[in-house]
């Protein structure tokens, strides 16, 4: 899991284009999920191979999901998520380690949700613009991106990727105030606009298959593209400063309505060798 700088980015995009049984701030897979193994590994210049393998487990009662627990490689428990829900099972507040996020609701869909350390400080919010039921832009407002720096996980990720919310903080000394706007194409985000305090672009392209997290605000770093779209994402672009860089995704469905593994390729970069390697990434799904 990439708890580094995960929290506040990836609760933007919860649920649009919603049934009359499903509210935003509700999450109604099409599947349970009970665990997902993250399979990461990645060759060195000498030709060692390194691999990382950590896992989730997700506990539900009923309807809705109770907690997740992270473990590292070793079985050790590293963190786990908290959800706690209204009478409506709308999510109110997730908590992870020291920080929580209060969701603040607007007749039937989610007006403001804010991050607070453990004392109750605030340490920035998100304020959503919606036309109709579906989001269409949000502000997102720093308090105290120092404090943020700091913590086991980036609250920004709520709404951006996560290279958008670690650049938002790099580039946020104290205060800082993000304005996102997104693009959608039926029941899917396929843009994102980014500017304030750091400006880039996103474009992503879907199959047509069941998304297992739509609708699920989670502080592990899920990004908004989906957080609230129906379908899977099978290619994104990120625009950045003149340059464009693009990441291809693979699904296995194996007959079920959601995907059993998920792969793309991603980039580390190695300090101690001055370069950056190719890293394949494989989540694979138990439900």
């Amino acid at each position: 899991m990439k708890k580094t700088f995960a929290i506040m980015t990836a609760v933007v995009v919860a649920a649009v284009f919603l049934t009359s049984c499903e509210k935003e701030g509700q999450y109604v897979p099409k599947q349970k999920i009970s665990e997902i193994k993250h399979v990461r590994y990645h060759e060195l210049p000498d030709g060692t191979t390194i691999s990382n393998n950590e896992h989730e487990v997700w506990t539900w009662n009923g309807k809705v999901l109770s907690y997740i627990d992270y473990y590292n490689a070793k079985e050790e428990r590293t963190g786990t998520t908290l959800f706690r829900y209204d009478n409506d099972n709308r999510i109110v507040e997730i908590n992870y380690g020291s920080t929580t996020a209060k969701f603040d609701y607007d007749d039937n869909v989610i007006d403001e949700i804010e991050v607070v350390n453990e004392n109750g400080a605030t340490l920035g919010k998100f304020d959503l613009e919606h036309k109709g039921k579906t989001v269409i832009s949000i502000d997102v407002t720093l308090n105290d991106s120092k404090s943020m720096a700091s913590l086991p996980f980036n609250p920004l990720s709520f709404f951006m990727p996560e290279n958008a919310a670690d650049k938002v903080l790099e580039s946020s000394c104290t205060k800082g105030t993000t304005h996102v706007v997104l693009t959608w194409t039926g029941k899917n985000v396929t843009a994102m606009e980014m500017s304030g305090t750091y400006n880039l672009s996103y474009k992503w392209t879907y199959d047509d298959k069941n998304n297992p997290y739509k609708g699920l605000f989670d502080m592990s770093g899920l990004n908004m593209e989906i957080i609230f779209s129906a379908n899977n994402v099978v290619r994104q672009v990120l625009t950045e400063g003149g340059s464009t860089y693009t990441t291809e995704y693979t699904y296995t469905y194996d007959g079920k309505k959601c995907p059993v593994k998920k792969s793309w390729e991603s980039v580390i970069y190695l300090s101690e060798y001055n370069v950056s390697v190719p890293v394949k990434c494989v989540d694979e799904f138990q439900y």
